[in-house]
């Protein structure tokens, strides 16, 4: 079916949304409310997302023109289904109302993530190699490309593997979410949807998070042929390092929602592994003018991994002819206990970029802006005694490092988003390069909620080897998971601009 573009049941989002809808009117959606006559049971998950993160270089790195490794480039994932949804199965929260059944069945499915980035609003950069999940299971997917045959390999693919070990945490539930301070701490909502701290409701401390929600109106199952709607409202945040959100742990959350309010369903949900898989809660009891704790069991390493957690939320709906007048809906004390901390598994992949035109999701990463870096597959070079194919890095004039007092050197990136490998896996790249002077080339990941993890920088010595580099996944990649590697190219030398073709091939884990 195809999602409404009615405006009275619009979902907006931005990128800084975390994880909510992306256009008002967006791609027909796999979530489907219950149809239960006029009860208000049911619910639907939207897949829809957005993924930010600050793509910024370490060790002192510049890049002019908007160049990554400068910073501030942004993942922008794909987007749900927001507004209105047709009956069908979806599971349901914390529903209030009479009569009907809750629906337990169907499942969201997640948008998937684009390994392009943008940088000063424009859009560049590989694509991913992500896949959508139906019923919260992960898609290992393949990256853009072919199999390996005779020797070499067609094109390039990544396999998803599975988390493993770990050690549980345990202790005392501690609250990670208790909105004592003047912020929503970093928590945002729909544009029709307002959030702010307040002291008229609290569970612990003195505050709470307030969030008003707007009238919500759906549209039952008729005789006629027409099929009941569901109608959805979020809030969401992107977890940070200290969330503690370990597969298995438990998830508290503390709601009340105004007094006398029927029809109004409430879901605790997830997005996860690089916005591929949707998870959410099946049921819980809501009373209306009290305090209710709704629980949440974060997903396996499994479902989580190698992506990690994108956006931990709440979702508050009508459905099947179901209203909600609007008001106050607050929510406080989120806590959260236990978990496997494990971001361990077995991903494998290849590419030695033997299909023409395709570069197996490998790209520059930087603004489109950028014009001095072209990345393209190409016949000149290979590396090893089978296939004849290469990813090609044209570097034209790149500028020489900042003079004193600007540190760094000026640098262009060439990564795969959303790669199918865990952390303490090792990468192997091969290099070549038809100039050397003053090029550096270091690889790096993108982890944690796109944070910069780089490996040592390696000078190439001569232009007619490959030089291999080596590099090994961080350990302390978190439940944020993983979102990209790759290579940075920098021209090192305080004099002069840098213009060559480097060469890369060979690449597996």
């Amino acid at each position: 079916m195809k999602a409404s573009c009615d405006t009275s049941t619009r979902v907006v989002g931005l990128a800084v949304l975390a994880g909510f809808w992306a256009v008002a009117c967006s791609p027909a959606s796999n979530n489907q409310p219950s149809a239960g006559g006029a009860s208000a049971t049911g619910g639907a998950k939207t897949g829809g997302n957005t993924s930010s993160g600050g793509n910024t270089s370490s060790g002192g790195n510049t890049s002019s023109g908007g160049n990554t490794s400068s910073g501030g480039n942004t993942n922008s994932g794909g987007s749900g289904s927001g507004g209105d949804t047709s009956s069908g199965g979806s599971s349901s929260g914390g529903n209030i109302g009479s009569g009907g059944d809750t629906s337990n069945g169907g499942s969201s499915s997640g948008g998937s993530n684009s390994g392009g980035s943008s940088s000063g609003g424009s859009s560049s950069g590989g694509s991913s190699a992500g896949g959508s999940s139906s019923g919260g299971s992960s898609a290992g997917g393949s990256s853009a490309g072919g199999s390996s045959a005779g020797g070499s390999s067609a094109g390039g693919s990544s396999a998803g593997g599975s988390g493993a070990g770990g050690t549980t945490s345990t202790g005392a539930c501690p609250v990670v979410w208790d909105w004592e301070g003047t912020t929503a701490d970093s928590w945002t909502a729909d544009t029709d949807v307002t959030l702010a701290v307040s002291t008229a409701q609290k569970v612990t401390g003195t505050q709470s998070l307030k969030a008003t929600i707007p009238a919500l109106t759906s549209k039952a199952a008729d005789d006629a042929g027409g099929t009941a709607t569901t109608t959805v409202r979020g809030i969401s945040v992107s977890p940070s390092a200290t969330s503690n959100l370990w597969p298995g742990a438990t998830v508290t959350v503390n709601v009340l929602i105004p007094t006398g309010t029927v029809g109004l369903w409430i879901h605790v949900y997830m997005q996860s592994n690089n916005w591929v898989n949707w998870t959410d809660t099946t049921g819980g009891t809501i009373t209306p003018g009290t305090w209710s704790a709704l629980t949440f069991t974060v997903p396996a390493a499994t479902v989580i991994f190698p992506g990690g957690i994108n956006a931990f939320g709440i979702q508050l709906g009508v459905s099947g002819g179901g209203t909600f007048a609007g008001g106050d809906v607050y929510v406080d004390s989120i806590t959260v206990c236990g978990g496997a901390q494990a971001c361990s598994g077995t991903g494998t992949g290849t590419f030695d970029f033997e299909t023409a035109g395709s570069k197996d999701g490998w790209d520059f990463k930087g603004a489109t802006t950028v014009t001095d870096t072209v990345v393209t597959q190409s016949t000149d070079q290979h590396y090893g005694s089978s296939g004849s194919g290469s990813l090609k890095v044209a570097l034209t004039a790149i500028p020489a490092a900042p003079a004193p007092p600007a540190t760094g050197w000026t640098s262009r990136q060439v990564e795969l988003a959303n790669p199918k490998a865990y952390c303490g896996q090792t990468i192997t790249f091969h290099v070549k390069a038809d100039n050397v002077t003053g090029l550096n080339v270091q690889p790096y990941a993108m982890a944690n909620g796109w944070g910069w993890f780089a490996g040592p920088g390696v000078t190439l010595t001569d232009t007619t080897s490959w030089t291999e580099i080596k590099y090994t996944l961080p350990a302390t990649i978190n439940y944020q998971g993983l979102q990209a590697f790759g290579l940075q190219l920098s021209n090192t030398v305080s004099t002069g601009t840098y213009t060559g073709n480097v060469y890369i091939d060979g690449i597996s884990w």
